[in-house]
């Protein structure tokens, strides 16, 4: 049984659906948002990512492969991309068309380059180790830093129809793998709600997509050039 993250589970299934629109487009959108009863439910803030995956890129493959259930490994903060400040470990699980995550709250740690990515894994293999979460200290080591992304978020809720959504601008992705970074022009949209909410979509010239920020980010940079 997996106890290293009790206190930190989300056990809640939820719906994710993602669609794009393009960047000239963006201004409508949240005209149209605001006019659907949508209001600003955050301050926007950088989003940053940096994925682990093992050496037969298990997560990208499971994704091509279409399985139900897969999971992916990534720290996540929010904040500049070289900040010092406090990282969160994720387990990214999904089932279907619902996800959950599991998260670690991991002390103050700063990536100090692009280049240092991989002394960054070995940071966070350190810091699993004072905190004693000796399970998910194996899982991380078993796997390698694969990917990293960052974007802008903007947050946004309609409390009437139960809807979270946020818009993706900016995207950035490296791989540490191949050295090579890849900049994404169209904009991402995830409408979120639990599994009990009737989605309808009612939002106009958005196009539904199967797009995954790993996946993308993998296939661009390091897929692309057959260096794995």
């Amino acid at each position: 049984m997996e106890i290293y993250m009790v206190e930190h589970q989300n056990k809640k299934f939820r719906y994710e659906r993602k669609y794009i629109v393009e960047k000239n487009y963006l201004p409508k959108f949240i005209s149209q948002l605001y006019s659907l009863g949508y209001i600003k439910s955050f301050s926007d803030r950088r989003v940053n990512n940096i994925y682990f995956d093992d050496y037969n890129f298990s997560s990208v493959n499971h994704n091509f492969d279409g399985l139900s259930k897969r999971n992916k490994y990534r720290v996540r903060w929010y904040s500049k991309l070289f900040d010092n400040s406090n990282k969160v470990l994720e387990i990214k699980i999904k089932d279907e068309f619902l996800n959950s995550k599991k998260y670690c709250n991991l002390n103050l740690m700063k990536l100090k380059s692009l280049d240092n990515i991989y002394d960054f894994h070995s940071n966070v293999l350190l810091e699993l180790k004072n905190l004693k979460n000796f399970e998910l200290y194996r899982k991380i080591s078993n796997r390698r830093p694969t990917l990293l992304n960052s974007y802008q978020r903007m947050y946004f809720e309609n409390k009437l129809m139960g809807l979270r959504l946020t818009i993706d601008s900016g995207l950035f992705f490296y791989s540490p793998i191949t050295k090579i970074n890849f900049k994404e022009k169209i904009i991402i949209i995830e409408v979120k709600y639990n599994k009990e909410v009737n989605f309808f979509n009612k939002l106009k010239k958005l196009s539904f997509t199967r797009y995954s920020k790993y996946v993308k980010g993998i296939s661009q940079t390091t897929f692309s050039n057959s260096i794995y």
